[in-house]
């Protein structure tokens, strides 16, 4: 509803291309959101949607690239890894600072499996060492001058 009523005050402000690229934001936000709930993953999807709402310095954005995938067989260990890698990184980084995740979710053949990648953009914040955080048995890491990123893949079907 907030998103609507920005659309709102552009158009009364006689703004119609702000309105429509905050329509076109919305609309793709809502797409995301159809497709994470079309994964059949109650778990997941309560988390990922409630994580902005828990965290006070964390926020967190998503793109599905699967559709109509039932992923209720892996749901909690999906749950319980994506949860994991980010209280891991909650911990080590400062609280004080303000950190987006961008999670990806594909789904991959040959075998069949369902990979995460979680980004970190820490900026130029980065004072931890991927080394020491202790995850490397559960995700591959690749630390860049912007953030890490950490891709992890559970068999599926």
């Amino acid at each position: 509803m907030n998103h609507l009523q920005i659309v709102q005050g552009y158009l009364s402000m006689k703004k119609p291309d702000k309105a429509e690229a905050k329509l076109k934001e919305t609309l793709d936000y809502y797409n995301e959101e159809r497709k994470l709930m079309g994964l059949n993953a109650p778990m997941f999807m309560l988390w990922l949607i409630q994580f902005n709402s828990r965290f006070k310095n964390w926020r967190i954005n998503y793109q599905i690239h699967t559709e109509y995938k039932d992923l209720r067989t892996i749901d909690n260990q999906l749950t319980e890894q994506c949860k994991h890698i980010l209280s891991t990184f909650r911990h080590a980084l400062n609280d004080t600072e303000l950190f987006e995740v961008n999670l990806e979710l594909n789904a991959r053949t040959n075998p069949s499996q369902i990979q995460v990648r979680l980004f970190i953009d820490s900026g130029d914040r980065l004072e931890i060492n991927g080394d020491k955080l202790n995850l490397s048995n559960v995700v591959d890491m690749d630390e860049t001058t912007s953030g890490i990123s950490c891709v992890f893949s559970i068999p599926w079907n």
